[in-house]
């Protein structure tokens, strides 16, 4: 999975911080912003670059969900996979982010084991 990068966009650095250290052994490549405002700039920039994108649903301004259906509307990023993480879990949360498009989604703290599972089968 060294060929990956991803782009997660979290605006709680410290989470961002910890979902990068859980990539670093796997040597998975990651970029991080801090709102979808700049996910949007960046995958506008070079949408080739990311492998996928981990939203945290919490966002300021644009939520995880609203950054969903802006990058689903976009040619260049409808079908590139997308992540949802969330610090506020509820079986009813995690049911409406994959009904309205994520790919996978995962409670915070992440389980390294099964998040990185999950990616390996993603593009493995």
């Amino acid at each position: 999975m060294s060929n990956l990068h991803l782009l997660i966009v979290d605006d709680e650095p410290d989470s961002a911080e910890v979902v990068e250290m859980m990539l670093a052994p796997a040597r998975i490549a990651t970029t991080v912003v801090g709102d979808a405002y700049q996910a949007i700039e960046k995958l506008q920039e070079d949408p080739e670059r990311y492998s996928a994108v981990i939203i945290d649903l919490a966002l300021p301004g644009m939520d995880g969900f609203g950054l969903l259906n802006e990058l689903r509307a976009a040619a260049a990023t409808s079908d590139k996979p997308l992540i949802a993480i969330t610090a506020y879990h509820t079986p009813e949360l995690k049911a409406r982010a994959l009904k309205a498009g994520f790919n996978a989604y995962f409670p915070k703290p992440l389980d390294t084991t099964v998040f990185l599972g999950t990616l390996s089968r993603m593009f493995g």
